[in-house]
Formats: C-alpha cells, sequence, structure tokens
C-alpha cells in the first residue's frame, strides 16, 4: 500500500510540472523544435559520447533546420535559435533584449563588459566608451608595430621552408599586445608571467567548457567537479597578477604628480589630445570618471581580463585562420602581397602606419573580413529579453534565451547567395556591401552591444596581416576539404594551424 501511495505521488508531482512547464513554453508552440527531444532531458543526449567535433556539426545541423526560428532544449530549459539577418537586427537593437542570459556567469568576472548584467553594464559601458575611440587606437599603432615585429623575428629563426603551428605565434603577439595596451609596459617579462599566461588560458577554457555543458550548468554538481578547481585557481592566479600590477601603476603615477590623494585614484589629465603616450587602459579604470565614480578593484581586474582575454582568442585566431586561407588560395595571397608591397616594400626602412595609409589598404580589409565571415571567432552569441517582446508574431514573454548564430548567417545562402561556401574577398567590394542586409556580416556582434573593442581589432589585426605577408608566403599540407572545427566558444579548429613559411626577403 504504501509503495502504491507513493507511485500515486510521484505521479502526481509528475504531472503537475509538466503541466507547469508546458504551460510556461507554450507560447514557443508556432515554431518548430529540432529532434530527437527526450522528457526532462531535452536535446542533451545527441550530445552524449560524441567528441567535440561531432558536437560541432550537430549545432550547424541544428541551425540549418530552420529558415527563422528554432526550438532546442537543454535538459528543461528552453533555447530560441536563430540565424536569420531580421530577426537578428530585430534582437540586437531591442532595448528590451540587451541582457546576456545565464551561459555568460559561467566566464565570471561579472563586473566586466563581457558577462556584465544589464543594469550594472550599462552604466559600465557608458563610463568605458572613451577607452577604444579611434584617437586612442591610433595611440596603440606603434605597440601593435613592436608587437608584430617581435613575432616576425621569432618566425625568421625557423629555417626556410619550415613547418609552424602560426596560432602559436599570433596568440604570442596578441596577447602582448593586449597586456601592453591594457597594462602598460613589458609585463609579459616579469617574473610570474608564464603562470599569468597559463592562467588566462585556463580561466578561458575553464568558462568555455562549462558553457558548452548543460550537465555542468547546476552549481551544485559543478562545485564538486574537478573542472571548478581548477577554474578557481586559475582565477586567482590572474586576478592576483593584475592587483600587483594596479598596485605598482599608482604608485607609478604617484611617483609622476599623477594622482589626487583627496579621492585615493586618478583624475583627469590636463590635455590628452597633445600627450604622444598612449592611453593605457589600467590608467583609464584608476582615473576618477567625470561623473565622479571610480572604479572598484574588481570593475578594474575584471574588465582587464575582459579586455586581454577578448583582444587575445579573437584577434590572434583570425590572423591564423588568414595564413591557412592564403595557403588554400595562392591567387589571392599574390593580390594581398601586391597590395602591401605597394605601401611597404621590403627596401622600405621606414614605414607609414598612419591611419590615412592603412585606409588605403582595400583589399587586405575585404580579404580579413572574408575570413571572418567564413570562419567567425565567434560562432553564436545570446541575449535574453528583460520584457516582454513581439517577435514572428508571437510574443514572447520576458526570461526567455535567444541563441544568434553567427556562424549559420555569415553562410546563408539567401542572403550571400548560391555561392556563398566560395571564399571571395570580392563579396566586401563598396557595391556588394550596398545590396547585402546591413546585419549579413557581424564578426563583431552589433547592436548597443557590440564589441567596444572592434577598432582596436581591425586595426590590430591589420598591422599583423601587414607584416606576416611582407615577409613570408605561406602553403599547407591542409586543404579546405579537410578543415574540421570544434564544439567552444569560439571557432577553433580540431588540429593545429600548421604552415609552412617561405621567407620573402631571406637576407634580412
Amino acid at each position: 500500500m504504501g509503495l502504491l501511495i507513493l507511485i500515486v505521488i510521484i505521479s502526481v508531482l509528475s504531472g503537475i510540472l509538466y503541466w507547469i512547464h508546458r504551460k510556461q513554453y507554450r507560447f514557443a508552440d508556432k515554431w518548430p523544435t529540432f529532434e530527437p527531444v527526450f522528457p526532462l532531458l531535452g536535446n542533451t543526449l545527441m550530445m552524449v559520447g560524441k567528441s567535440d567535433v561531432e558536437r560541432f556539426e550537430v549545432i550547424r545541423q541544428l541551425f540549418q533546420e530552420s529558415d527563422r526560428i528554432i526550438k532546442a532544449w537543454a535538459g528543461p530549459k528552453l533555447f530560441l535559435l536563430t540565424s536569420h539577418p531580421d530577426l537578428i537586427q530585430q534582437l540586437l537593437n531591442s532595448p528590451d533584449c540587451l541582457e546576456k542570459p545565464f551561459l555568460y556567469k559561467f566566464a565570471g568576472f561579472g563586473k566586466g563588459l563581457f558577462t556584465a548584467k544589464y543594469h550594472f553594464w550599462k552604466g559600465l559601458r557608458k563610463r568605458l566608451n572613451g577607452t577604444f575611440n579611434q584617437q586612442v587606437v591610433n595611440g596603440f599603432v606603434p605597440l601593435f608595430v613592436k608587437c608584430a615585429e617581435k613575432m616576425v623575428a621569432g618566425l625568421n629563426e625557423h629555417v626556410d621552408g619550415a613547418t609552424v603551428n602560426v596560432h602559436k605565434n599570433t596568440e604570442v603577439a596578441f596577447l602582448e599586445m593586449a597586456c601592453a595596451t591594457t597594462l602598460g609596459g613589458d609585463v609579459l617579462e616579469r617574473a610570474g608571467k608564464n603562470e599569468f599566461a597559463k592562467g588566462l588560458d585556463l580561466a578561458f577554457k575553464g568558462a568555455s567548457k562549462r558553457m558548452i555543458s548543460p550537465y555542468l550548468y547546476p552549481d551544485a554538481v559543478y562545485r564538486l567537479t574537478n573542472h571548478y578547481n581548477e577554474l578557481m585557481s586559475a582565477r586567482k592566479i590572474v586576478v592576483d597578477f593584475f592587483l600587483e600590477l594596479v598596485s605598482e601603476r599608482r604608485q607609478y603615477l604617484s611617483n609622476n604628480n599623477n594622482y589626487d590623494d583627496s579621492v585615493g585614484y586618478f583624475g583627469e589629465e590636463k590635455d590628452e589630445t597633445t600627450s604622444d603616450q598612449p592611453r593605457i587602459f589600467v590608467d583609464e579604470l584608476l582615473k576618477v570618471s567625470r561623473d565622479g565614480k571610480t572604479f572598484s578593484e574588481t570593475e578594474i581586474t575584471d574588465n582587464m581580463y575582459a579586455v586581454i582575454t577578448g583582444a587575445v582568442d579573437t584577434s590572434s585566431l583570425v590572423t591564423a585562420h588568414a595564413c591557412l586561407f592564403l595557403s588554400f588560395y595562392p591567387e589571392v595571397q599574390d593580390r594581398l602581397f601586391k597590395e602591401v608591397d605597394e605601401f611597404y616594400p621590403a627596401d622600405c626602412a621606414c614605414l607609414d602606419f598612419s591611419p590615412a595609409t592603412l585606409k588605403q589598404l582595400r583589399y587586405t580589409e575585404m580579404f580579413l573580413n572574408e575570413v571572418q565571415r567564413h570562419w567567425p571567432v565567434v560562432p553564436s552569441i545570446a541575449r535574453q529579453n528583460i520584457a516582454a517582446i513581439e517577435i514572428d508574431g508571437v510574443r514572447v514573454p520576458p526570461g526567455q534565451t535567444f541563441i544568434i548564430g553567427i556562424n549559420a548567417l555569415h553562410h546563408r545562402k539567401d542572403v550571400w547567395g548560391p555561392d556563398a561556401e566560395r571564399f571571395d574577398p570580392e563579396n566586401f567590394s563598396e557595391e556588394r556591401i550596398k545590396q547585402r542586409h546591413s546585419y549579413a556580416f557581424l564578426p563583431f556582434s552589433g547592436g548597443k552591444r557590440i564589441c567596444i573593442g572592434y577598432k582596436y581589432a581591425q586595426i590590430a589585426m591589420k598591422i599583423v596581416m601587414i607584416y606576416l605577408v611582407r615577409n613570408f608566403k605561406f602553403s599547407s599540407k591542409i586543404k579546405p576539404k579537410d578543415v574540421r572545427f570544434k564544439h567552444d566558444l569560439t571557432m577553433k579548429l580540431a588540429f593545429d594551424h600548421l604552415v609552412q613559411i617561405t621567407k620573402r626577403n631571406p637576407t634580412n
């Protein structure tokens, strides 16, 4: 009798939970569901037992299943997926869809621009907008050049025709750039640099692992795993390194009479427009803003982490991807070299990296855009609506998670034409751009939460590509048909970026 009563209770409770769940998501009945879907487990079984490469293909297939919106379930949690430019434009520009969903909290550093909740982010973005404006980014150019020259010097140490993992080289170059422009000086020459670099890598990978693993979503489960302990240790290494540098920077600026003892932070510089020194990001964080507010230590360290990881893991991948595309398409490589050689010939000792000159490298820009179209560094982004919205004729209640497929968007044939899979930098000619949807190409997201450092990334990547193409010719045994990606936060290849480098100026 007792067992019978227990069965009845469980059945009733299950029925109630199902009814509540069904009622909660009934609004989405219009949209198709990705199959197969299982009670309580949703679509997660499709990921069980699969490699990261197979998981990437599942996600790609998922976005291809529907023209507009399709439902997917991470356990009982509903995700609404879309790659349609009209819907993406609506979502990214809606004042009611500026929230980052729960997935982003797994990245930690919650007071930084990348993961901050909307109400905190709104004020933070306003205070930091000026830190990456065009004038500030132009001031970073000498640092970009210095790091690019150092990267080329390292590659030149290899014998002619050597096979190298070019991503390892671009990763170091962009880490040095990010640290120099964020923290100031040659911070990677100091004690603890190796632990710091490793900590950055582990912190990003740890967050990535959790975001793509629904079984790790519950805190109670995650805290019992080794992943949690490794992530916490990595974050502590990064924060301790930041705090030590912040303390030293305060002292340095204090010794140079740029410290306001009355508030304990640095005031505005008297004349920033005439200074030849780049405006280092940590200095901007240490200032008293024009509204009289100061950043806490947590806000400082979280935003330093956001800027450094954002710069390194994205830009380094794009330029490494670019080297493979040059290997795939020799005719593109020849045309790119011709343009670079016109403005930066091998026998020219004094190179002009002024904004006016960089702007003239139009084909270089078109090429990098086409690289990012084919292999966007961030394959998808997510948003949550903080108020009810109407999309596709459906009233969507607040708190829903939308997954926006950037990779899928960049390969839609109804947007890019029947040859969408063909690599063609001419896709970014002025004529074709005018004919295309304004939200067809989103390498840095879009709308109000567009990446704050996109101007920084565009110039830094262009300078690195100039140095790479000017000094080396690339080939590879990897062929386009061999390319596979792993399921991750960023578009990482399933294998190393192995290319053969031939020196264009072997005597230099």
